[in-house]
Formats: structure tokens, C-alpha cells, sequence
């Protein structure tokens, strides 16, 4: 899926709290900087919507999202994607969550984002045991709850999977699940090893070797040749579609951070700047520089 020559996306790290503490987490003290207040990121919001001509696609997370500003009834996180639909050049709006603390309350407040595109719920494998020895005991049967009430309001699911060598045998395992769960399909990305990941799972990154396993699995899923496959650094597998989406490491892509920090990617954890003080357009002319920076980390969707 390669995007169009002036679209931009990014993942947006609302909050570095989460309830889990999993084994391949890219959190790292450095990421520690308060949240902001929902205002402060409303005012983020409009800087960036401004400044980019093109179509914008946003993946609010965290951390857990649903955990920005959470008391009672009141979810910050479900204000700023309310104000985020409000913009004409906001293409594509997705949360990503572990689904824990889910319930109806939620459901239907997910259910009033007028854009909403997709919740993209996180789950390493088909097997228990091999994703609560990533995400942590009992995450499994809570994730596929989530998943099952979340597509059984009729909102849009997409399964979202990091592959290591802990888990890079759950792909077609994974898609068989998605089907059977009612979702739009699984997103695989590949492990990196920072923060607390590159102290629990340094050795665990797939080898050559694997990848290739992890795209012949893909290849029989969705009958794609795997020399298609092979330019694309993660996949989008919907039943026997796939969408592979390159290395978007430059003027297209960048990571924002809970206390207004960027990155250029969140796999390339080097701070460019600062909003709202720097500016979205000066970010954006330092993202340029990374155009050609050797792309050996990637992402889907921003």
C-alpha cells in the first residue's frame, strides 16, 4: 500500500501509560515526559492539519490510549479524535489498543468518532501461551474478548501483530483467527529491539532466514508471490489480500511523542523537535533530511 506523493501519516503517543508491561515494549524512561492536557493537543492537532496540504492519516496509541486523562465518563482520548475528524484532509483516523478496560461505555463512545477508520487491536499469536509470554498472563483471553465485542458493534478491527522470533510461526495462525473473529485482517510489522524490548528480547529479532518463512506464510494465505512481497517492509493480510507498505522513514512519516517530541520514526527514536513550540513546518523540513537515511526500520501507517 503505498501512499499517494503528498500524503502524510503518523503515530501519535498520546501517553506513555499503559496497564501491561510487555517484553517487546520500545518504552524506555526517556519516553517518560508528562502527558499533555487535551487542549494543549488540540492545539498540536491544528498546527499539523494546517501545515499539511495532503491527506493525513493519524494512529492515536500510547502506551494504552484509553488510559489518556481517564476518570468516570470522561476520556480525553475521545475529544481529540472528535476534533481530529473535524479537519477536510484527515484521510484515515485509527486507535491502537490492547482492548483492556473495555466496555460498553467505551464501545459507544468509539462509535460517536465521526471518522473513525479503524481499532487496531494488538495480539502477537494464535496461541496463548506464545502471546501472554510476550504481553503478559491472561492478555489473550482479554484481547480476543475486546476484539469480538468491538466487531460485533460494527466497528472495524484490524489485528496488529509485531513479529520476533518468539512469535514468527503465528502468521497464518493469526489470519485464521482474524477471519474467524469478524476483523478487516492482521497488520505485521517486524520487532526492533529498544527500550525495555532491547533488554527482554535483544536476541529475538527475525533472521533473514525467518523473514523469508514469515513471507512464503503470507504468499500461501493470500496466493501473492513472494518476490511481490519482497520490496515491502510490513503487511496488511485481509483474507487473500495484502498490502505491503514500504519504509516511510522521511517527509511522509514521523512519531509524536506524549510531551510534543518527534521523532522520525518511532523505530529511529532521534528527538527533530518539538510541537507546537517548533513549528509543523519546520518539522517538516527536518523530516526531509531523513529522505536518505538507509531504511532499515519500518512501519505501518505512520
Amino acid at each position: 500500500m503505498n501512499p499517494a506523493d503528498n500524503a502524510f501519516g503518523f503515530q501519535w503517543h498520546i501517553t506513555g501509560r499503559c496497564h501491561g508491561k510487555c517484553r517487546h515494549c520500545y518504552q524506555s524512561a526517556a519516553d517518560g515526559a508528562p502527558e499533555l492536557p487535551v487542549d494543549a493537543l488540540k492545539r498540536i492537532a491544528d498546527g499539523i492539519m494546517l501545515a499539511v496540504s495532503g491527506p493525513v492519516t493519524i494512529n492515536v496509541t500510547g502506551g494504552e490510549p484509553l488510559m489518556y486523562q481517564s476518570h468516570a465518563m470522561n476520556h480525553g482520548v475521545f475529544e481529540l479524535m472528535s476534533h481530529l475528524s473535524t479537519f477536510g484532509n484527515l484521510d484515515e483516523l485509527n486507535i491502537i489498543t490492547t482492548a483492556q478496560g473495555l466496555d460498553n461505555s467505551i464501545i459507544r463512545a468509539l462509535k460517536s468518532i465521526p471518522k473513525l477508520s479503524y481499532v487496531k487491536v494488538s495480539l502477537e499469536s494464535h496461541d496463548p501461551q506464545i502471546n501472554d509470554s510476550i504481553r503478559g498472563s491472561g492478555h489473550y483471553s482479554m484481547a480476543v474478548d475486546g476484539i469480538r465485542q468491538l466487531a460485533k458493534s460494527g466497528l472495524q478491527v484490524i489485528i496488529m501483530a509485531t513479529l520476533s522470533k518468539r512469535n514468527c510461526q503465528s502468521v497464518s495462525g493469526l489470519c485464521s483467527l482474524a477471519e474467524d473473529l469478524g476483523t478487516h485482517g492482521v497488520i505485521f510489522e517486524r520487532f526492533v529491539p529498544l527500550g525495555r524490548g532491547l533488554i527482554d528480547m535483544r536476541d529475538e529479532t527475525v533472521s533473514p532466514k525467518e523473514w523469508r518463512e514469515i513471507l512464503t506464510a503470507i504468499s500461501a494465505v493470500t496466493q501473492a508471490p513472494t518476490e511481490d512481497l519482497s520490496p515491502y517492509k510490513a503487511f496488511w493480510v485481509d483474507g487473500d489480500s495484502v498490502s505491503g507498505a514500504p519504509c516511510c522513514l522521511g517527509p511522509s512519516s514521523m512519531a509524536l511523542m506524549p510531551g510534543g517530541t518527534v521523532y522520525p520514526c518511532r523505530r529511529v527514536p532521534n528527538p527533530i523537535g518539538k510541537l507546537p513550540g517548533d513549528g509543523m513546518d519546520a518539522i517538516l523540513k527536518k523530516l526531509e533530511e531523513y529522505a536518505s537515511v538507509p531504511q532499515q526500520c519500518f512501519d505501518f501507517g505512520g
